[in-house]
């Protein structure tokens, strides 16, 4: 086994912001495509913090929900996500690989995943994450573990993201069968956080995590139209 790696090597390694040019382009590429489109909204930009550390959360009900936190923010952001994604087209399996997100391997501890984490919020670093860990139709279902961990053990503010479209992102179906642009809306809510464990240095346990899902599940389930809210909904009435 090889040695691992110690924690100012994970900084140098995620020396943040990585690759500026590249995702500078990718960016401007994304924020070409969703002006010519799709009928775009953006609400609460007034929310967004002016520096991190900061973790940002949402849901994930199509895989160009991803685009949300880079089209609604000006960020210079690192993302943390599924390295497999079996499920994706090979098209959207291709961005993270260009974007270079940190990747998850589903099931494991993803010890080296939270280093990376850690690396980059310790350099006040803004990371995105989708706590449900894959892609899904509506309503909201339960997060994994891992984004109440993250936001437990690195003790950062959370922004929570609700990105929604009536038409599924259906973005050629709808101009040729609606003759009109799809319709997608992202709502930036307030910061909140911390949130904090019982003892510090303590690693969370799995009651912690859990009520730390449902925070920030209930977060974004605020941000999203009832319809989609899923077991949210009670909590929000």
């Amino acid at each position: 086994m090889g040695r691992q790696e110690t924690k100012s090597e994970y900084l140098d390694k995620y020396r943040y912001p990585r690759h500026q040019f590249r995702r500078g382009l990718l960016r401007d590429g994304i924020n070409l495509l969703a002006k010519i489109l799709v009928d775009y909204e953006v609400h609460g930009t007034e929310n967004l913090p002016k520096r991190g550390p900061l973790l940002i959360v949402g849901n994930h009900f199509h895989f160009l929900d991803s685009i949300g936190p880079i089209h609604s923010t000006k960020y210079p952001l690192e993302f943390i996500g599924d390295a497999e994604m079996p499920n994706a087209p090979m098209s959207m399996k291709l961005f993270p690989r260009i974007w270079d997100t940190l990747r998850i391997m589903q099931g494991t501890p993803n010890l080296a995943a939270m280093r990376a984490a850690e690396a980059v919020l310790s350099q006040d670093g803004i990371l995105g994450i989708f706590p449900e860990g894959h892609v899904h139709k509506p309503p909201l279902g339960t997060p994994l573990p891992g984004a109440a961990f993250m936001a437990l053990r690195l003790g950062v503010p959370i922004l929570p993201l609700g990105t929604f479209s009536e038409d599924d992102w259906n973005i050629f179906g709808t101009l040729s069968r609606k003759r009109r642009k799809a319709r997608v809306v992202t709502c930036i809510g307030e910061p909140f956080g911390p949130l904090a464990i019982g003892e510090p240095g303590k690693l969370p346990g799995r009651v912690e995590v859990k009520a730390a899902g449902q925070a920030i599940m209930e977060k974004i389930a605020a941000l999203l139209p009832i319809s989609a809210r899923g077991p949210y909904m009670a909590e929000l009435s």
